[in-house]
């Protein structure tokens, strides 16, 4: 008797608490889409930056540096954008002719799908006619280092020497990556928008990423982080980029890259926290550089922590084994 009136009152009492429950979720979901509705106003893309047609559609880039000088093209990695090339970018074009350019999907490009490997490559390619850039040297940064290997592949004697900085040219897709494509609305939004205009979660992320001897971002750098995570379309870009694969390709493919006429360098950071110690080593080897260059107390955005030691290796490679292996 005891037991069955025990079993009554955990009944009732479960059943008490449903209303409860849903009153909670209610004001729940509707404070995310009062959050949604009160933060709905995209930012504003700055003024004065410059576009190339790439593909149908309008890609940011800036460029540095005397344009009858040895072209390099830098290609950033994920949530970054041209801005995070500028420390480097200022150095190089002391020598050669420097130009980066926002990847689909991030900075102030037009947001424009699929967003693959194949897309980002075509993208490149697209870049390179429109800027009549003949035979440049490509530094891919992390992501990055898997935009350019697609475009060596599909396009072969193009670019006059390839750079992998911080990053293995590979594909991986990272457990629970497609999460975010399968949190309900209000809730994605309103959590995206939260993280992304958190200055200390940005700031936070940006410096475990970067790594010891990271400089701490200014108001004006954390902006340059920032917004082009905030501008219109970027929302959408970024949870169907978090959906796939990271951009890459995949060992067998990277092998093919391995060529005596494809002079190749590696660049990591000795304590990048996405790569095992082994990595670097591992990636010279396939795409046929020689031993990689390693950067001490340096962390996954070495182009930002350490920019005169990147600029130094890709000025050296740019002016030694490219140089010897193509005409000027």
């Amino acid at each position: 008797m005891r037991r069955l009136l025990r079993i009554r009152r955990d009944g009732l009492a479960r059943r008490a608490l449903l209303p409860v429950a849903a009153c909670v979720l209610a004001a729940v979901t509707w404070g995310a889409q009062v959050y949604v509705w009160a933060t709905d106003t995209p930012a504003t893309v700055p003024a004065g930056l410059t576009y190339v047609r790439t593909d149908g559609y309008a890609t940011r880039f800036q460029a540095w540096g005397p344009v009858t000088a040895r072209p390099v093209v830098l290609v950033h990695g994920a949530f970054e954008s041209v801005a995070t090339w500028v420390p480097v970018a200022t150095r190089l074009a002391r020598t050669v002719h420097v130009e980066a350019y926002d990847l689909e999907g991030y900075g102030y490009t037009e947001h424009v799908g699929p967003y693959t490997t194949e897309s980002m490559a075509l993208q490149l390619a697209g870049f390179l006619a429109a800027r009549h850039l003949v035979h440049p040297v490509l530094v891919g940064h992390s992501l990055g280092a898997g935009v350019i290997a697609r475009f060596v592949l599909d396009h072969p004697g193009q670019a006059a020497g390839v750079v992998f900085l911080d990053g293995d040219g590979l594909s991986v897709a990272y457990p629970g990556s497609s999460i975010p494509g399968h949190v309900p609305e209000p809730f994605r939004t309103a959590l995206y928008r939260g993280m992304v205009r958190s200055d200390a979660l940005v700031s936070t992320v940006f410096g475990l990423a970067c790594g010891p001897g990271c400089p701490t971002l200014t108001p004006q750098q954390l902006d340059a982080v920032r917004r082009p995570l905030l501008v219109a379309g970027a929302e959408q870009a970024l949870i169907g980029l978090s959906s796939r694969p990271v951009v890459g390709v995949t060992p067998a493919e990277l092998g093919r890259i391995r060529s005596p006429a494809l002079p190749a360098l590696v660049v990591f950071g000795a304590d990048d926290p996405e790569f095992s110690s082994g990595a670097p080593a591992r990636t010279a080897a396939r795409i046929g550089a020689p031993p990689p260059t390693v950067i001490a107390r340096c962390g996954h955005l070495s182009l930002w922590s350490h920019p005169a030691q990147v600029a130094r290796a890709i000025d050296t490679f740019v002016t030694g084994p490219v140089r010897s292996s193509r005409p000027t």
